[in-house]
């Protein structure tokens, strides 16, 4: 008399999207290919984003194929959102979130840097800034450049991954933790990835001659396993970060130099950045704020009044279509 097997659920998290396939990852089993159980499909089908790498599911194996049964509670999620459409979750139970901001070739400015800070914190996700490319620069400019983010209280690392400058303080910043890269194309994140492992994981390209800005290598994130319990999602380069998801008070309050004046404000969890909002009338008057981060700010601000504005790009391109 044969015994069947009865199938048992088996805990992995999400490592990549293949559109209806999911790469899934354990310890136990390493990668599996799986898809969604009938009724999930359903929910994924109202849900932009229902499922994304970092997730924890559960999964039961049935005639060799593997199918996902449920999504864990998410500790967290980094979203983003732009005038283009509603808010996309980029990744999900993430320990921290390692902004890559190249000093050159391209050079990231610090308008898109402002903006990652003011995602991270609203995911309540701690941010590591890696600042890049060192050996491209004199080491004046690598210090004035970081300092402006380390005064401020944020962890900085600066890093070459040609002169090995700082990358073995970053392995232990990584070392038991699932970290979020994310960074403009071009900035050195997958050559990053492959120095730390030792071995080329993920594929690299150079910067353009010609416009000096990145290619993308990375088109869907990917979590990669390696020594010392490092966790790394590998994301695609990000041209501009959305920031519709957040509020002006929250866009306020993720600035430290602003943040401290929210102690004074007369009503308790208030934060609707009104005329009398004690951090939107010191964003004018302190000298806290350096030249560079207050055009940052105007600019998230600006945005959220006028999100949808006509730029001289969609004209031409609803031009070339009529």
């Amino acid at each position: 008399m044969s015994t069947s097997t009865i199938p048992v659920k088996e805990f992995f998290t999400i490592a990549r999207v293949f559109g209806a396939f999911y790469d899934l990852y354990s310890p136990e089993r390493g990668r599996v290919r799986a898809v969604l159980r009938g009724r999930l499909r359903n929910i994924a089908a109202k849900e932009r984003h229902p499922f994304v790498v970092g997730d924890r599911v559960c999964a039961m194996e049935s005639g060799g194929e593997w199918a996902i049964e449920e999504r864990l509670s998410r500790k967290n999620e980094l979203l983003r959102k732009s005038k283009e459409g509603d808010a996309q979750v980029l990744c999900a139970n993430v320990d921290q979130i390692a902004v890559l901001a190249s000093l050159k070739d391209p050079e990231t400015k610090d308008g898109f840097l402002d903006r990652c800070l003011a995602a991270a914190y609203l995911s309540q996700v701690p941010p590591l800034i890696i600042f890049t490319k060192s050996d491209l620069v004199d080491r004046e400019t690598a210090i004035k450049r970081s300092s402006v983010y380390k005064d401020l209280g944020y962890e900085v690392i600066i890093v070459s991954c040609q002169t090995g400058q700082g990358l073995e303080e970053l392995y232990s910043k990584f070392s038991s933790k699932t970290t979020y890269l994310v960074g403009n194309s071009g900035v050195g994140k997958s050559s990053l990835v492959n120095v730390l492992s030792d071995r080329e994981l993920q594929k690299t390209s150079q910067v353009s001659l010609s416009t000096k800005k990145g290619k993308h290598t990375t088109t869907n994130s990917n979590f990669l396993v390696l020594d010392d319990n490092i966790v790394l999602i590998d994301s695609p380069g990000i041209k501009e970060w959305g920031i519709l998801h957040l509020s002006k008070g929250e866009i306020l309050e993720s600035y430290p130099e602003l943040r401290k004046y929210k102690e004074e404000c007369d009503i308790s969890d208030c934060c609707d950045a009104g005329p009398g909002c004690k951090m939107l009338f010191s964003m004018g008057e302190s000298t806290d704020i350096s030249t560079e981060r207050r055009k940052s700010l105007e600019s998230m601000l600006a945005s959220l009044e006028n999100p949808f504005r006509i730029t001289r790009r969609d004209h031409l391109k609803n031009e070339s279509k009529s």
